[in-house]
Order: structure tokens, then C-alpha cells, then sequence
């Protein structure tokens, strides 16, 4: 996995644990069907960070702790937010359509290519979907997708 140099704090506190970004790790497993409550804290004070979350529609509830203070233009479904330096927004989310693998990143590029990210699985039957991500075989016909736990081909 890559380790970028950005943070991610999860649980119930902003101020609870922080793991340095890693694609490879499952930082939430939602059950399937569920609807969750997430808080987006942005802790720089220097950066805007426009968060993207993958396959789900989400609902704006709060922004900077204040319902009132959610513009007309972001009470809709989103999946996108921007988070302005020490701004936060809290969301509500169903999983509900998917099972697999998501990802939430933010959108500055700089930050997505450094692994500004965390990713989640879900699987149809409400239990994490822990599995390793599949390898990509590039082809001149396409890509083709394998179990990494398998021995792949040698390179021609």
C-alpha cells in the first residue's frame, strides 16, 4: 500500500485517532441498507478541500454545526462538498444501492495523487466486504482484473 502524507481521523470524535492515508486499508464497513451520519472536518487552515464520495448521494444536515447555515444550493443530494480551512459539514448517507468498494478523496489534485483518500466496503449481506484490491492487466485488448493473491503472468 501507499502511505500519503495526509491524515484521516475516524470515530465518534475528530479528535480520535488519525491514520495516515493508505489506500489499501477498509477505514468504515458500513452495513448494507444502513444510513449513517458522517462528519467532514477540514483541520488545515490553509487548504479548501473539496471532498468527493464515491456511489452514494448524501444529504447535507449541518454546516460549521449550524443547519442554518446550509445554503439553499446544498440542501439537495450531493457527493461532493467543499470544506473551507477549519470548516466541517455533517452529511447523512444510505448505502443502499451498492455493495463493494468506495472511496472518498479530496478533489485538489495535489492531495488526491498523495493518497488523500479513505475507502469503505459494504457487501450485500450487511458485513464488511474485506478483500484485496484486484490487480490490473493491462492488454492491448483491455484490462483484465486478478485475484493478488494469485501468481500472475510473467512480463513479455
Amino acid at each position: 500500500s501507499f502511505f500519503g502524507p495526509w491524515g484521516i481521523a475516524t470515530g465518534s470524535s475528530y479528535r480520535s485517532e488519525t491514520l495516515a492515508a493508505d489506500f489499501g486499508r477498509i477505514s468504515a464497513a458500513p452495513g448494507f441498507g444502513t444510513r449513517e451520519v458522517w462528519t467532514l472536518k477540514n483541520g488545515s487552515r490553509r487548504w479548501d478541500h473539496p471532498i468527493h464520495i464515491h456511489f452514494e448521494e448524501c444529504q447535507t444536515l449541518a454546516r460549521n454545526g449550524s443547519s442554518s447555515a446550509v445554503p439553499a444550493w446544498e440542501r439537495g443530494r450531493k457527493d461532493v462538498w467543499r470544506l473551507r480551512p477549519d470548516g466541517e459539514v455533517k452529511i447523512t448517507l444510505q448505502f443502499r444501492d451498492f455493495g463493494g468498494m468506495f472511496m472518498e478523496h479530496c478533489h485538489n489534485t495535489t492531495h488526491e495523487d498523495n493518497a488523500m483518500l479513505l475507502r469503505w466496503e459494504i457487501d450485500d449481506a450487511g458485513g464488511a466486504f474485506l478483500q484485496p484490491l484486484p490487480t490490473p492487466i493491462p492488454t492491448p485488448q483491455g484490462v483484465t482484473f486478478m485475484n493478488p493473491t494469485e501468481i500472475l503472468p510473467d512480463a513479455e
